[in-house]
């Protein structure tokens, strides 16, 4: 019997992803007003209705260092590695896609707040708490123009969200190893398994011979 809610974080065109291994207990979701009011003299108060303001959404969880009874994924992936994928994400300068299958959500967002602590009586485990903001492109209202002898009327298309990440590249300098070159990238000379493991085409089979002038796709 296959999981019913599941909680997902994609980015650079689904390229990348997070399965929240654990579900929050709460979810909070704000659709404020945005609708501002005047006085006018001898009418009284007049509401300006205004378009919809983006959605926010809000929750809490942790990312354990081990498995217990209702995990989400088959697998755990390393806590420390999954806060670095998503501080990446908030520093980029395109949208994660929010996928909340049991509440409907689907839809393209910005990281507004990401915060985060390591579990003290269990190491290793990080607790975080999340908000995103859902992400609108700007669109311009196309209007009917009357032209002698010719009326046109461009029709209004709806927006496509492309959070498509072009890749980053290193090309390896003389001294260089990929322990430095992650260290130098990701502040964790252990994360350089990503590196090689994206460049086996490029390095070959022994991660330890790296020759100057590769170029390495950096993940």
């Amino acid at each position: 019997m296959g999981i019913k809610y599941q909680m997902w974080l994609t980015y650079n065109a689904e390229k990348e992803k997070i399965q929240l291994p654990v579900l929050p207990e709460s979810f909070q979701t704000k659709n404020g007003s945005k609708n501002d009011s005047v006085n006018i003299a001898g009418l009284g108060e007049i509401v300006i209705i205004q378009s919809r303001p983006a959605l926010q959404f809000s929750f809490s969880s942790f990312f354990p260092a081990a498995k217990f009874p209702g995990l989400q994924v088959d697998r755990i992936t390393n806590p420390l590695s999954l806060i670095q994928k998503i501080n990446s994400w908030k520093a980029g300068k395109e949208p994660v896609h929010f996928i909340a299958t049991a509440c409907g959500a689907d839809l393209y967002c910005t990281i507004e707040d990401f915060s985060y602590s390591e579990e003290g009586g269990d190491p290793g485990t990080y607790q975080y708490s999340i908000t995103l903001k859902e992400y609108r492109e700007i669109t311009v209202r196309q209007v009917k123009v009357n032209i002698p002898k010719a009326a046109a009327t461009v029709k209004k298309e709806e927006p496509r969200v492309d959070n498509t990440v072009q890749p980053k590249t290193y090309t390896v300098a003389g001294g260089d190893c990929l322990w430095n070159i992650a260290k130098r990238i990701y502040g964790s000379g252990s994360q350089y398994t990503k590196i090689y493991e994206a460049n086996k085409g490029v390095i070959g089979g022994n991660p330890n011979l790296i020759l100057t002038g590769q170029v390495l796709t950096i993940p």
